[in-house]
């Protein structure tokens, strides 16, 4: 029964270590389009002000 406990828990903390490998890639993935994607809309904001403006 010990042996079987001892496998779940390395099949868990195997898991758990592929599942934080996976959400840093997407995070190395998505955070920065993110980033991206804030910074145009910040630009078309102050485009759409300066043509308010004319």
């Amino acid at each position: 029964m010990e042996e079987i406990d001892q496998l779940v828990e390395g099949i868990y903390r195997a898991l758990e270590t592929t599942e934080e490998r996976l959400d840093r890639r997407c995070d190395d993935i998505y955070f920065p389009m993110d980033l991206t994607i804030c910074a145009l809309t910040s630009n078309i904001e102050a485009i759409q002000g300066e043509l308010v403006e004319i």
